[in-house]
């Protein structure tokens, strides 16, 4: 970090969902990542639990940054269970020593199919956002008293995917809950990344860094496409930071300008094969653009 010209205090972490991060390959996974460079690493579940995932964690330096909890819910209300959920993987969590409990509401399949066109699609009703503030509101309460910061990561194919819902559902959140914001993301749901930045600037916990590919955005947003899914998955809409659409030095700089200190979380969500070198070109761009 020393050759760099912005965010000098963040540090580079991963959300390893490209790489079919299994039992029997998490011991080359994690060595791997470390090698890249990597300091954390987003968790989940078992991962958290297991007194030989958070070893190996340890053995290769690798922070448990993130642990994300997806709220299953409908047009007008949060779904039965979902209390119990919560405290189930926010005690999981602590357990593995996490830093960032990430909320989102979890995909839908009406919303996967207007994905990037959500103004079209159903949306949730003035009490489905108040039920669904009020459970954030309350595990990340819960999540603050046992060490751990709360975040919301607004997300495609869900019912909070536009940065309009994003606001409305943050003029219900409690000061305590921040922003995950996911350049992707943000970027499919028709917002500006740079914007987001400047209008929740210290409010932002740690950002998600990815690339669109603009191609693959624009048949999603005709309809070519049929839906977020078959996007990610079958046509690679979110490429390796640096090789698509959203600007690295753009964002980083508008980062910088406000402040920013904290994680800068490579995330890619389809499986570029090989994971391994396509995870070494993210984080060699970011490096780059860090350096510009």
């Amino acid at each position: 970090m020393t050759n760099r010209k912005r965010l000098t205090q963040s540090k580079i972490g991963i959300v390893p969902l490209n790489w079919q991060f299994t039992d029997e390959r998490k011991e080359l996974v994690a060595k791997k990542l470390a090698e890249y460079g990597f300091l954390g690493i987003q968790i989940l579940e078992h991962q958290a639990v297991s007194s030989e995932y958070r070893d190996l964690l340890a053995t290769h330096n690798l922070k448990a940054v993130e642990f994300y909890i997806p709220i299953k819910c409908n047009q007008d209300s949060v779904l039965q269970g979902s209390d119990e959920t919560s405290k189930r993987q926010i005690d999981a969590a602590k357990s593995a020593g996490v830093e960032i409990i990430v909320f989102a509401v979890d995909g839908s399949e009406d919303r996967d199919k207007v994905a990037s066109n959500a103004a079209s699609g159903p949306k949730l009703s003035v009490t489905g956002f108040q039920q669904l503030a009020d459970h954030i509101n309350h595990w990340s309460k819960y999540a603050q008293s046992l060490g751990m910061k709360a975040s919301f990561h607004p997300h495609a194919a869900t019912y909070i995917e536009t940065s309009d819902e994003a606001a409305t559902l943050f003029t219900l959140l409690e000061s305590n809950v921040g922003l995950c914001l996911d350049v992707g993301h943000w970027t499919v749901g028709g917002g500006d990344p740079v914007q987001a930045i400047n209008e929740y600037g210290s409010r932002i916990t740690h950002m998600h860094i990815k690339d669109v590919d603009p191609s693959v955005l624009t048949k999603l947003k005709s309809r070519e496409i049929e839906s977020m899914d078959v996007a990610v998955r079958e046509h690679k809409l979110f490429a390796p930071a640096g090789t698509g659409h959203i600007d690295l030095l753009e964002i980083f700089s508008a980062l910088e300008k406000n402040g920013y200190a904290g994680w800068l979380m490579s995330e890619q969500d389809s499986a570029w094969e090989p994971a391994e070198e396509k995870s070494e070109l993210s984080y060699r761009n970011m490096e780059q653009a860090l350096m510009n």
